[in-house]
Protein backbone atom coordinates (compact mmCIF):
# COMPACT_ATOMS: atom_id res chain seq x y z
CA UNK A 1 0.00 0.00 0.00
CA UNK A 2 3.08 2.28 0.88
CA UNK A 3 4.69 1.78 -2.24
CA UNK A 4 1.38 3.03 -4.11
CA UNK A 5 1.04 5.70 -2.68
CA UNK A 6 4.41 6.57 -3.32
CA UNK A 7 3.66 5.94 -6.57
CA UNK A 8 0.74 8.05 -7.19
CA UNK A 9 2.30 11.06 -5.26
CA UNK A 10 5.40 10.56 -7.65
CA UNK A 11 2.87 10.94 -10.78
CA UNK A 12 1.26 13.58 -8.84
CA UNK A 13 4.09 16.13 -8.54
CA UNK A 14 6.26 15.25 -11.88
CA UNK A 15 5.61 17.69 -14.64
CA UNK A 16 2.64 17.75 -16.46
CA UNK A 17 2.12 17.52 -20.54
CA UNK A 18 -0.19 19.72 -21.74
CA UNK A 19 -3.16 17.78 -23.52
CA UNK A 20 -3.25 19.21 -26.57
CA UNK A 21 -5.11 18.61 -30.47
CA UNK A 22 -3.58 19.15 -33.57
CA UNK A 23 -5.17 19.86 -36.82
CA UNK A 24 -4.68 21.27 -40.79
CA UNK A 25 -7.16 24.62 -41.87
CA UNK A 26 -7.89 25.10 -45.47
CA UNK A 27 -9.80 28.46 -45.59
CA UNK A 28 -10.81 29.75 -48.75
CA UNK A 29 -12.62 33.07 -49.26
CA UNK A 30 -13.25 34.77 -52.66
CA UNK A 31 -11.15 31.95 -54.38
CA UNK A 32 -8.01 32.66 -52.42
CA UNK A 33 -7.42 29.72 -49.98
CA UNK A 34 -4.61 29.66 -47.34
CA UNK A 35 -3.44 26.79 -45.38
CA UNK A 36 -2.99 26.84 -41.89
CA UNK A 37 -1.41 24.35 -38.89
CA UNK A 38 -3.51 24.88 -35.87
CA UNK A 39 -2.36 23.90 -32.12
CA UNK A 40 -5.15 23.25 -29.54
CA UNK A 41 -3.34 23.55 -26.26
CA UNK A 42 -4.77 23.75 -22.73
CA UNK A 43 -4.04 27.12 -22.04
CA UNK A 44 -2.85 28.77 -25.62
CA UNK A 45 -3.52 28.02 -29.06
CA UNK A 46 -1.00 28.75 -32.14
CA UNK A 47 -1.87 29.46 -36.21
CA UNK A 48 1.47 28.56 -38.50
CA UNK A 49 0.89 29.78 -41.52
CA UNK A 50 3.17 30.67 -44.83
CA UNK A 51 3.73 33.94 -42.99
CA UNK A 52 4.42 33.20 -39.06
CA UNK A 53 2.91 32.03 -36.64
CA UNK A 54 0.64 33.69 -34.06
CA UNK A 55 0.46 32.44 -30.51
CA UNK A 56 -2.81 32.86 -28.66
CA UNK A 57 -1.77 32.68 -25.12
CA UNK A 58 -4.89 32.92 -22.60
CA UNK A 59 -3.05 32.53 -19.26
CA UNK A 60 -1.67 36.03 -20.12
CA UNK A 61 -3.91 37.59 -21.93
CA UNK A 62 -1.63 38.27 -24.94
CA UNK A 63 -0.86 37.44 -28.54
CA UNK A 64 2.44 37.19 -30.26
CA UNK A 65 3.21 37.76 -33.55
CA UNK A 66 6.24 35.58 -34.67
CA UNK A 67 8.54 36.30 -37.56
CA UNK A 68 9.74 32.59 -37.57
CA UNK A 69 12.31 33.40 -40.37
CA UNK A 70 13.75 36.52 -38.83
CA UNK A 71 13.43 34.95 -35.20
CA UNK A 72 11.17 37.72 -34.42
CA UNK A 73 8.31 38.43 -32.68
CA UNK A 74 6.16 41.47 -31.59
CA UNK A 75 3.68 41.47 -28.35
CA UNK A 76 -0.19 42.28 -28.65
CA UNK A 77 -3.01 42.37 -26.43
CA UNK A 78 -6.10 39.80 -26.88
CA UNK A 79 -8.58 42.52 -25.64
CA UNK A 80 -7.35 44.42 -29.08
CA UNK A 81 -9.71 41.68 -31.05
CA UNK A 82 -12.52 41.55 -29.29
CA UNK A 83 -12.28 45.31 -28.71
CA UNK A 84 -12.21 46.71 -31.91
CA UNK A 85 -15.06 44.12 -32.80
CA UNK A 86 -17.08 45.36 -29.93
CA UNK A 87 -16.99 48.95 -31.31
CA UNK A 88 -17.36 48.27 -34.76
CA UNK A 89 -20.47 46.26 -34.08
CA UNK A 90 -21.79 49.32 -32.00
CA UNK A 91 -20.54 51.53 -35.24
CA UNK A 92 -22.75 49.43 -37.82
CA UNK A 93 -25.95 49.46 -35.39
CA UNK A 94 -25.70 52.94 -35.42
CA UNK A 95 -25.66 53.61 -39.01
CA UNK A 96 -28.20 51.21 -39.53
CA UNK A 97 -30.20 52.65 -36.84
CA UNK A 98 -29.53 55.94 -38.87
CA UNK A 99 -30.78 54.90 -42.19
CA UNK A 100 -34.14 53.37 -40.87
CA UNK A 101 -34.94 56.83 -39.01
CA UNK A 102 -33.96 58.69 -42.54
CA UNK A 103 -36.30 55.43 -44.23
CA UNK A 104 -33.23 56.07 -47.19
CA UNK A 105 -33.45 53.22 -49.65
CA UNK A 106 -29.93 51.75 -49.08
CA UNK A 107 -29.30 47.96 -48.49
CA UNK A 108 -26.69 47.23 -45.79
CA UNK A 109 -25.79 44.21 -44.06
CA UNK A 110 -28.55 42.93 -41.55
CA UNK A 111 -26.83 42.27 -38.22
CA UNK A 112 -27.22 38.79 -37.90
CA UNK A 113 -24.87 38.28 -40.84
CA UNK A 114 -22.69 41.18 -39.14
CA UNK A 115 -22.58 39.04 -35.99
CA UNK A 116 -21.41 35.75 -37.99
CA UNK A 117 -18.48 38.03 -39.40
CA UNK A 118 -17.53 39.63 -36.25
CA UNK A 119 -18.00 36.97 -33.97
CA UNK A 120 -20.04 38.89 -31.21
CA UNK A 121 -23.55 39.65 -30.55
CA UNK A 122 -25.58 42.94 -31.83
CA UNK A 123 -27.73 42.80 -29.09
CA UNK A 124 -29.05 39.52 -27.35
CA UNK A 125 -28.94 36.50 -28.64
CA UNK A 126 -31.69 35.64 -31.66
CA UNK A 127 -33.67 33.02 -32.15
CA UNK A 128 -31.39 29.73 -33.33
CA UNK A 129 -32.23 27.09 -35.04
CA UNK A 130 -30.59 24.24 -37.20
CA UNK A 131 -31.74 21.56 -39.99
CA UNK A 132 -29.65 18.75 -41.46
CA UNK A 133 -29.97 18.98 -45.42
CA UNK A 134 -28.51 15.96 -46.37
CA UNK A 135 -25.10 15.32 -44.98
CA UNK A 136 -25.11 19.10 -43.73
CA UNK A 137 -26.16 20.85 -40.72
CA UNK A 138 -27.20 24.09 -41.40
CA UNK A 139 -27.65 26.83 -39.05
CA UNK A 140 -30.20 30.11 -39.06
CA UNK A 141 -30.44 33.07 -36.65
CA UNK A 142 -34.20 34.64 -36.98
CA UNK A 143 -34.08 33.03 -40.13
CA UNK A 144 -31.09 33.90 -41.70
CA UNK A 145 -29.08 31.17 -43.33
CA UNK A 146 -24.97 31.80 -41.20
CA UNK A 147 -23.58 28.55 -41.66
CA UNK A 148 -23.51 24.86 -43.20
CA UNK A 149 -21.07 22.01 -41.33
CA UNK A 150 -20.49 18.59 -42.28
CA UNK A 151 -22.13 16.08 -40.01
CA UNK A 152 -18.98 13.80 -39.57
CA UNK A 153 -16.45 15.01 -38.00
CA UNK A 154 -13.43 14.02 -35.48
CA UNK A 155 -14.68 13.52 -31.70
CA UNK A 156 -12.43 15.60 -29.21
CA UNK A 157 -13.00 16.28 -25.51
CA UNK A 158 -14.43 19.67 -24.51
CA UNK A 159 -11.98 21.05 -23.32
CA UNK A 160 -10.47 21.04 -27.26
CA UNK A 161 -13.68 21.80 -28.36
CA UNK A 162 -13.81 25.09 -26.42
CA UNK A 163 -10.33 26.34 -27.77
CA UNK A 164 -11.44 24.62 -31.71
CA UNK A 165 -14.06 27.63 -31.23
CA UNK A 166 -11.83 29.91 -29.69
CA UNK A 167 -9.94 29.43 -32.90
CA UNK A 168 -12.83 30.10 -34.85
CA UNK A 169 -13.61 33.43 -33.29
CA UNK A 170 -9.86 35.22 -33.22
CA UNK A 171 -9.73 33.38 -37.22
CA UNK A 172 -12.43 33.27 -39.29
CA UNK A 173 -15.86 34.07 -37.66
CA UNK A 174 -18.78 32.56 -36.64
CA UNK A 175 -22.04 33.80 -34.88
CA UNK A 176 -21.83 33.50 -31.60
CA UNK A 177 -24.77 31.13 -31.35
CA UNK A 178 -23.04 28.77 -33.63
CA UNK A 179 -19.89 28.94 -32.06
CA UNK A 180 -21.61 27.72 -28.89
CA UNK A 181 -23.66 25.25 -30.44
CA UNK A 182 -20.41 23.64 -32.01
CA UNK A 183 -18.60 23.90 -28.32
CA UNK A 184 -21.51 21.71 -27.05
CA UNK A 185 -21.18 19.14 -30.04
CA UNK A 186 -18.12 17.97 -28.98
CA UNK A 187 -16.83 17.46 -32.87
CA UNK A 188 -14.76 18.69 -35.05
CA UNK A 189 -16.65 18.67 -38.42
CA UNK A 190 -15.00 17.59 -42.05
CA UNK A 191 -15.79 21.37 -42.96
CA UNK A 192 -18.11 24.25 -42.56
CA UNK A 193 -18.98 27.34 -44.29
CA UNK A 194 -19.79 30.80 -43.22
CA UNK A 195 -22.27 32.72 -45.02
CA UNK A 196 -21.16 36.14 -45.44
CA UNK A 197 -22.71 39.03 -48.27
CA UNK A 198 -21.13 39.79 -51.22
CA UNK A 199 -19.45 36.80 -51.94
CA UNK A 200 -17.11 36.62 -49.58
CA UNK A 201 -18.29 33.14 -47.68
CA UNK A 202 -15.49 31.57 -45.86
CA UNK A 203 -15.09 28.06 -46.74
CA UNK A 204 -13.33 25.88 -44.24
CA UNK A 205 -11.91 22.53 -44.36
CA UNK A 206 -10.75 20.39 -40.86
CA UNK A 207 -7.91 17.54 -41.90
CA UNK A 208 -5.69 15.74 -39.96
CA UNK A 209 -6.97 16.45 -36.38
CA UNK A 210 -5.28 14.19 -34.09
CA UNK A 211 -4.61 13.96 -30.23
CA UNK A 212 -1.03 15.69 -29.70
CA UNK A 213 0.97 16.26 -26.43
CA UNK A 214 2.88 19.94 -27.15
CA UNK A 215 5.35 21.22 -24.93
CA UNK A 216 4.29 24.84 -23.09
CA UNK A 217 5.24 27.36 -25.98
CA UNK A 218 8.56 29.63 -25.17
CA UNK A 219 9.88 32.05 -26.81
CA UNK A 220 12.88 32.03 -25.72
CA UNK A 221 14.55 31.50 -29.35
CA UNK A 222 12.83 34.85 -30.63
CA UNK A 223 14.27 38.22 -29.85
CA UNK A 224 12.04 41.07 -29.77
CA UNK A 225 11.25 43.33 -32.87
CA UNK A 226 12.14 46.53 -32.01
CA UNK A 227 10.97 49.12 -34.75
CA UNK A 228 13.60 51.86 -35.81
CA UNK A 229 11.36 54.72 -35.76
CA UNK A 230 8.17 56.05 -35.61
CA UNK A 231 5.29 54.76 -32.92
CA UNK A 232 6.03 51.24 -32.95
CA UNK A 233 9.69 52.31 -31.72
CA UNK A 234 8.00 54.04 -28.74
CA UNK A 235 5.88 50.75 -28.27
CA UNK A 236 8.25 48.47 -28.58
CA UNK A 237 10.84 49.97 -26.21
CA UNK A 238 8.29 49.91 -23.57
CA UNK A 239 6.90 46.32 -24.24
CA UNK A 240 11.03 45.55 -24.11
CA UNK A 241 12.23 47.28 -21.29
CA UNK A 242 12.70 45.36 -18.01
CA UNK A 243 11.20 47.05 -14.29
CA UNK A 244 14.62 47.99 -13.95
CA UNK A 245 15.15 49.71 -17.35
CA UNK A 246 11.88 51.15 -16.15
CA UNK A 247 13.19 52.72 -13.44
CA UNK A 248 16.23 54.13 -15.12
CA UNK A 249 13.96 55.70 -17.49
CA UNK A 250 11.76 57.34 -15.49
CA UNK A 251 15.13 58.87 -13.03
CA UNK A 252 16.26 60.45 -16.63
CA UNK A 253 12.73 61.80 -16.74
CA UNK A 254 11.84 62.88 -13.01
CA UNK A 255 9.52 65.82 -12.33
CA UNK A 256 10.82 69.44 -12.84
CA UNK A 257 11.86 70.68 -9.14
CA UNK A 258 11.84 74.03 -10.67
CA UNK A 259 9.95 76.55 -8.83
CA UNK A 260 11.30 79.70 -10.82
CA UNK A 261 7.71 81.93 -11.64
CA UNK A 262 10.04 84.83 -12.69
CA UNK A 263 8.30 86.07 -16.15
CA UNK A 264 11.20 84.29 -18.01
CA UNK A 265 10.71 81.08 -17.01
CA UNK A 266 6.84 80.81 -15.91
CA UNK A 267 5.90 79.23 -18.92
CA UNK A 268 8.51 76.29 -18.52
CA UNK A 269 7.50 76.14 -14.84
CA UNK A 270 4.10 75.70 -15.29
CA UNK A 271 4.61 73.35 -17.96
CA UNK A 272 6.66 71.02 -16.11
CA UNK A 273 4.13 70.61 -13.67
CA UNK A 274 1.96 69.94 -16.50
CA UNK A 275 3.94 67.64 -17.20
CA UNK A 276 4.33 66.33 -13.77
CA UNK A 277 1.02 65.71 -13.87
CA UNK A 278 0.69 63.69 -16.94
CA UNK A 279 3.64 61.33 -16.05
CA UNK A 280 1.85 60.78 -12.58
CA UNK A 281 -1.31 61.77 -12.02
CA UNK A 282 -0.30 64.01 -9.05
CA UNK A 283 -2.31 67.43 -9.37
CA UNK A 284 -0.75 70.68 -9.87
CA UNK A 285 -0.20 72.77 -6.55
CA UNK A 286 0.55 76.56 -6.27
CA UNK A 287 1.16 78.81 -3.68
CA UNK A 288 -0.35 82.05 -3.12
CA UNK A 289 2.56 83.61 -4.69
CA UNK A 290 2.43 81.43 -7.55
CA UNK A 291 -1.22 81.66 -8.05
CA UNK A 292 -0.91 85.76 -8.13
CA UNK A 293 2.05 85.35 -10.70
CA UNK A 294 0.15 83.00 -12.90
CA UNK A 295 -2.94 85.68 -12.90
CA UNK A 296 -0.82 87.52 -14.31
CA UNK A 297 0.92 86.59 -16.74
CA UNK A 298 0.49 87.05 -20.22
CA UNK A 299 2.07 83.92 -21.70
CA UNK A 300 -0.25 81.33 -18.74
CA UNK A 301 -2.83 83.46 -19.73
CA UNK A 302 -2.21 82.34 -23.47
CA UNK A 303 -2.03 78.40 -22.88
CA UNK A 304 -5.14 77.88 -20.86
CA UNK A 305 -7.04 80.16 -23.15
CA UNK A 306 -5.25 77.38 -26.33
CA UNK A 307 -5.81 74.31 -23.90
CA UNK A 308 -9.83 75.07 -23.20
CA UNK A 309 -11.35 77.34 -26.04
CA UNK A 310 -14.28 78.50 -25.13
CA UNK A 311 -15.61 77.87 -28.57
CA UNK A 312 -15.06 75.15 -31.32
CA UNK A 313 -14.03 77.80 -33.77
CA UNK A 314 -11.53 79.10 -31.52
CA UNK A 315 -10.07 75.63 -31.95
CA UNK A 316 -7.82 76.60 -34.75
CA UNK A 317 -6.59 79.68 -33.05
CA UNK A 318 -5.82 78.03 -30.29
CA UNK A 319 -3.09 75.40 -32.22
CA UNK A 320 -1.99 78.38 -33.31
CA UNK A 321 -1.58 80.01 -30.18
CA UNK A 322 0.16 76.76 -29.08
CA UNK A 323 2.77 76.70 -32.11
CA UNK A 324 3.65 80.25 -31.06
CA UNK A 325 4.49 79.36 -27.28
CA UNK A 326 7.41 76.93 -28.14
CA UNK A 327 9.51 79.68 -28.44
CA UNK A 328 8.66 80.92 -24.95
CA UNK A 329 9.19 77.69 -23.52
CA UNK A 330 12.77 76.12 -24.74
CA UNK A 331 13.08 73.89 -21.87
CA UNK A 332 9.25 72.37 -21.98
CA UNK A 333 7.95 72.82 -25.64
CA UNK A 334 7.53 69.23 -26.02
CA UNK A 335 4.95 69.44 -23.71
CA UNK A 336 2.92 71.85 -25.21
CA UNK A 337 2.79 69.53 -28.41
CA UNK A 338 0.20 67.44 -26.57
CA UNK A 339 -1.97 70.05 -25.61
CA UNK A 340 -1.42 71.53 -29.84
CA UNK A 341 -1.99 67.50 -30.49
CA UNK A 342 -5.48 67.26 -28.71
CA UNK A 343 -6.44 70.59 -30.28
CA UNK A 344 -5.66 69.18 -33.94
CA UNK A 345 -6.97 66.00 -33.06
CA UNK A 346 -10.34 68.08 -32.44
CA UNK A 347 -9.66 69.68 -35.35
CA UNK A 348 -10.06 66.23 -37.53
CA UNK A 349 -6.27 66.34 -38.14
CA UNK A 350 -5.44 62.82 -36.69
CA UNK A 351 -2.14 62.81 -38.98
CA UNK A 352 -0.54 65.50 -37.53
CA UNK A 353 -1.64 65.23 -33.86
CA UNK A 354 -0.19 61.21 -34.05
CA UNK A 355 3.03 62.78 -35.34
CA UNK A 356 2.45 65.42 -31.92
CA UNK A 357 2.16 62.99 -29.84
CA UNK A 358 5.39 60.61 -31.23
CA UNK A 359 7.18 63.60 -30.57
CA UNK A 360 6.39 64.57 -27.36
CA UNK A 361 6.92 60.74 -26.76
CA UNK A 362 10.51 60.71 -27.92
CA UNK A 363 11.18 63.58 -25.75
CA UNK A 364 9.70 62.15 -22.50
CA UNK A 365 8.76 58.32 -22.89
CA UNK A 366 7.45 58.48 -19.44
CA UNK A 367 4.27 60.65 -20.79
CA UNK A 368 1.47 58.51 -19.66
CA UNK A 369 -1.29 60.64 -20.58
CA UNK A 370 -0.10 60.93 -23.88
CA UNK A 371 -0.43 57.44 -24.61
CA UNK A 372 -3.82 57.29 -23.26
CA UNK A 373 -4.22 59.87 -25.56
CA UNK A 374 -2.37 58.48 -28.56
CA UNK A 375 -4.28 55.29 -27.97
CA UNK A 376 -7.87 57.12 -27.95
CA UNK A 377 -6.52 58.36 -31.76
CA UNK A 378 -6.02 54.83 -33.06
CA UNK A 379 -8.50 53.18 -31.70
CA UNK A 380 -10.77 56.17 -33.84
CA UNK A 381 -8.37 54.94 -36.64
CA UNK A 382 -9.57 51.48 -36.34
CA UNK A 383 -6.03 50.82 -35.31
CA UNK A 384 -6.81 48.79 -32.12
CA UNK A 385 -3.79 46.75 -32.00
CA UNK A 386 -1.79 49.59 -31.69
CA UNK A 387 -4.26 51.49 -29.82
CA UNK A 388 -3.48 48.81 -26.81
CA UNK A 389 0.13 48.85 -27.50
CA UNK A 390 -0.38 52.56 -26.80
CA UNK A 391 -2.54 52.09 -23.38
CA UNK A 392 -0.19 49.06 -22.36
CA UNK A 393 2.66 50.93 -22.79
CA UNK A 394 0.88 53.83 -20.97
CA UNK A 395 -0.21 51.46 -17.80
CA UNK A 396 3.64 50.24 -17.77
CA UNK A 397 4.87 53.51 -17.14
CA UNK A 398 2.74 55.17 -15.50
CA UNK A 399 0.55 52.63 -13.58
CA UNK A 400 -1.54 54.87 -11.07
CA UNK A 401 -2.53 57.27 -13.65
CA UNK A 402 -6.10 58.07 -13.49
CA UNK A 403 -6.39 58.49 -17.17
CA UNK A 404 -6.09 54.92 -17.18
CA UNK A 405 -9.47 54.25 -15.58
CA UNK A 406 -11.67 54.54 -18.49
CA UNK A 407 -9.37 51.85 -20.46
CA UNK A 408 -9.43 49.31 -17.34
CA UNK A 409 -12.97 49.62 -17.14
CA UNK A 410 -13.56 49.17 -21.30
CA UNK A 411 -11.27 46.05 -20.67
CA UNK A 412 -13.29 44.72 -17.56
CA UNK A 413 -16.20 45.29 -19.53
CA UNK A 414 -14.72 43.04 -22.53
CA UNK A 415 -14.43 40.13 -19.80
CA UNK A 416 -17.55 40.28 -18.40
CA UNK A 417 -19.32 40.48 -21.82
CA UNK A 418 -17.22 38.03 -24.17
CA UNK A 419 -15.77 35.43 -21.85
CA UNK A 420 -15.35 33.30 -24.58
CA UNK A 421 -12.60 35.10 -26.09
CA UNK A 422 -10.78 34.29 -23.19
Amino acid sequence: MRLIFSALMALAMAPQVQAAVTLHVSSTQQERTSQMDVTLADSYLSVDTAKGRLVYDFAARRRYAINTAAKEYAEYSLFDTVGFRVVEMHNRDVLRGAVAAIKVDTVLTNKQVQENELAVLSAGPGVAEEKTEGEQRVFYVDGVKLAAWSAAGTKVSATDTAQFTRFMRYVPGGHPQLLERLAKGGVIPENLTLFLNEGRDIKLVFTQVQNAKPPAYDLKSYQREISKDGVDALFDRIAAATPQQLDALRAEHPCDASEDFSDAQILDTMLGKMECMLSTGRQVTLTTEQKQAAATSSSLSLLFAAINPGKDGQMADGVKTLVALRQQAPRKAYVLKVFEANNRLRLKQAKEAKELFVEALQANPMLGGAYKDLGDLLLMQYDSARAWRSWDAGRRVSPALPNFEAVNKFEADLLAKNPQFF
